[in-house]
């Protein structure tokens, strides 16, 4: 966490499909965009241009001029930092999944009572 604290932006070079990149979330926390594989739900939680930047997987090239690009534009790296900290606020606090798992035990009771009053 204090390499990611001090870090400018995180690379999550990944050629795996991975079903959560715990990385991701970790340094949305810590206010830092993410460049990462554009491939299974690391594609899913980057938002291109937003909270960071996706380049093809497996190209070199292509994460090479991303990088490039995020580190001579640290305004824009800020600025993406910012929105990444607010989609970690809004999807991944303990409190927000826990808002969410609430809300699938309510429905799921729910839905098991109607099936239960025909």
């Amino acid at each position: 966490m204090r390499a990611l604290s001090g870090a400018r932006f995180l690379v999550v070079p990944s050629i795996c499909y991975e079903g959560f990149a715990v990385t991701i979330a970790e340094a949305f926390s810590h206010s830092k965009p993410v460049i990462a594989s554009n491939i299974g739900a690391m594609a899913d939680n980057v938002i291109e241009g937003k909270t960071g930047l996706l380049f093809k997987t497996g190209d070199a090239k292509d994460l090479s001029e991303k990088i490039c690009w995020l580190w001579n534009n640290p305004q824009i790296s800020i600025k993406m930092g910012q929105i990444a900290r607010k989609e970690y606020e809004e999807k991944y606090t303990a409190k927000r999944n826990y808002e969410l798992l609430m809300q699938i035990y309510r429905f799921t009771i729910a839905k098991h009572r109607r099936s239960h009053k025909k």
